[in-house]
């Protein structure tokens, strides 16, 4: 991994939510966002080592696993404003994101139930050589599918990295209020290998997500890399009603202080013209992106019904015919 492509990467993700967070607070995101701001180095250090025919499982909180897994800025920003040219026709939003051709499964607003999603793509993934990667908050560990599906994981030796990212929160309580032990002695008490990494250092979570990736197409199990790391923003906000700060000021202050990208930039040694322009040109084509699909139409009403099930739906089905109207 070249940590100035990284770094772009990074960077490409934080001014895309940056922006979205905008359109929300000017009431042109319909439903929740989730920003990923402050964890960009996870999306990018671990969908650098996974192969493009590998498949990869989101959560709600999926734009930077978006950008980092390939897909397309101006599909990826029509799907979240709800318009037409949106990778699932502008009518999944913010946290269903999905591209197939891509490998890109989707993402799941219901916590926890991604792991079970991967899990079944790993299982028809087995003797391929691939693996399956799929992410979640350490909320999500909370999850009684969560057990379930990493311990059918662990007994069928399934090929499936997952990723946790742990930002310490869980909405907006913290997780050692709800959740007695960390992410990493959860999944040692199921017996599944793991690593604890700074979620905020992109090579090093590159490094063990190679590791890890390599055990899983080798041996065909399960791995577990939990990432330490911190919110930028809050957990979520709907319209441009966003959240009180919940979070202690000096703990805050703390991680602003280790931002993932400054710690990618002194690492990849770039002088900082080569920063401004990065900043620069990516921003040039964020807006550009974002005007396009702000001038875009929202899909076709008559369009509700497909996209959802393998066939059609017969026409005279009364509730289509009803939307269509």
């Amino acid at each position: 991994m070249q940590l100035t492509a990284a770094y772009r990467t990074m960077l490409r993700i934080r001014i895309l939510e940056e922006k979205i967070i905008d359109c929300a607070n000017r009431n042109l995101v319909a439903g929740f966002v989730h920003p990923y701001t402050g964890q960009e180095a996870i999306a990018a250090g671990v969908l650098a080592a996974r192969r493009p025919d590998e498949w990869v499982v989101s959560f709600y909180r999926c734009h930077g696993h978006a950008v980092a897994a390939g897909l397309p800025l101006d599909g990826i920003v029509r799907e979240v404003l709800g318009r037409e040219g949106g990778v699932c026709g502008g009518k999944g939003g913010s946290m269903h994101l999905a591209d197939r051709e891509r490998r890109f499964l989707g993402a799941s607003s219901i916590v926890g139930s991604q792991l079970s999603v991967a899990a079944g793509v790993a299982m028809a993934e087995r003797g391929t050589g691939r693996a399956t990667v799929v992410f979640c908050g350490d909320g999500a560990l909370g999850a009684g599918v969560s057990y379930e599906t990493l311990t059918i994981s662990a007994t069928l030796g399934l090929p499936l990295l997952l990723v946790c990212e742990d930002n310490g929160w869980q909405d907006q309580t913290r997780s050692e209020l709800v959740r007695h032990r960390t992410p990493a002695q959860l999944v040692d008490g199921l017996g599944l290998d793991h690593v604890e990494v700074d979620g905020n250092d992109v090579a090093a979570v590159h490094r063990a997500a190679e590791t890890l990736l390599t055990r899983c197409r080798r041996e065909r199990r399960p791995q577990v890399l939990v990432a330490r790391t911190y919110l930028r923003h809050y957990h979520a906000q709907v319209g441009g009603a966003r959240p009180p700060e919940y979070r202690p000021a000096e703990e805050v202050a703390y991680w602003l202080a280790r931002d993932p990208l400054d710690i990618a930039a002194a690492a990849a040694d770039v002088p900082d013209p080569w920063l401004a322009e990065a900043r620069a040109e990516i921003e040039r084509e964020v807006d550009e992106v974002f005007a396009a699909a702000l001038a875009a139409p929202p899909p076709d009403v008559a369009t509700a019904a497909t996209n959802v099930t393998a066939a059609p739906l017969p026409a005279a089905v009364p509730a289509v015919a009803a939307v269509a109207r």
